[in-house]
């Protein structure tokens, strides 16, 4: 399709600093969007290929710009614009680059948050910052669809994210608990079919 439909999440610049905050806040977000009955007609439509971009607001004027369209907000860092079509993103859209700031690696392990989904990323599908964070929001929409994670909807979808060892991970692949399991359709950064993000329910 030459003319898709995306939602858009898009970062504050500076805002959040390490990948697994700005992966629970994404995640937050997107649920929040998908949830909201505001935009129930652009997200019905969207389902079917359900793809997300991220961008990043730079500057103060940016971010105020994106808060003045509808949306959906995660903390203060985070935004999801309601699905649109590529055409239709409008002056801000256009002018908003990809979220490409190094936002660090995931760690391994961390303590376990009671409540929280657990998003482990592949480590052999190696991602950039907002290829990562757009896979999570594909995860967290999964999970909330799934209809087995209402309470942690309601909870605000806390979150942590892994990297865990290629082992670790295809372990987690043949868990029975798993929340949601996103293959990348392939159009950028990994091959069509990749395995990118479990998601792990609390």
């Amino acid at each position: 399709m030459s003319d898709p439909l995306r939602m858009y999440l898009v970062v504050r610049r500076g805002a959040v600093t390490e990948l697994s905050r700005a992966g629970e806040l994404a995640g937050a977000a997107a649920v929040a969007c998908v949830r909201d009955p505001a935009f129930d007609e652009a997200v019905a439509a969207w389902r079917p290929r359900a793809g997300k971009v991220c961008l990043r607001a730079r500057s103060d004027a940016q971010w105020q710009g994106v808060l003045e369209e509808p949306h959906a907000l995660a903390g203060d860092a985070v935004a999801a614009l309601p699905p649109r079509r590529r055409s239709e993103r409008g002056p801000l859209l256009e002018k908003l680059q990809a979220m490409s700031t190094d936002l660090g690696g995931a760690p391994e392990t961390a303590p376990v948050r009671p409540g929280a989904l657990t998003y482990l990323l592949n480590p052999d599908a190696p991602m950039s910052s907002g290829k990562a964070l757009a896979q999570i929001a594909h995860a967290a929409v999964m999970a909330a669809d799934s209809g087995r994670c209402e309470d942690w909807v309601a909870a605000g979808c806390p979150a942590r994210v892994l990297a865990p060892s290629p082992e670790a991970f295809a372990a987690a692949a043949r868990r029975d608990d798993l929340a949601a399991c996103v293959a990348d359709a392939g159009l950028t950064e990994v091959a069509p079919g990749t395995v990118t993000v479990l998601a792990v329910r609390p």
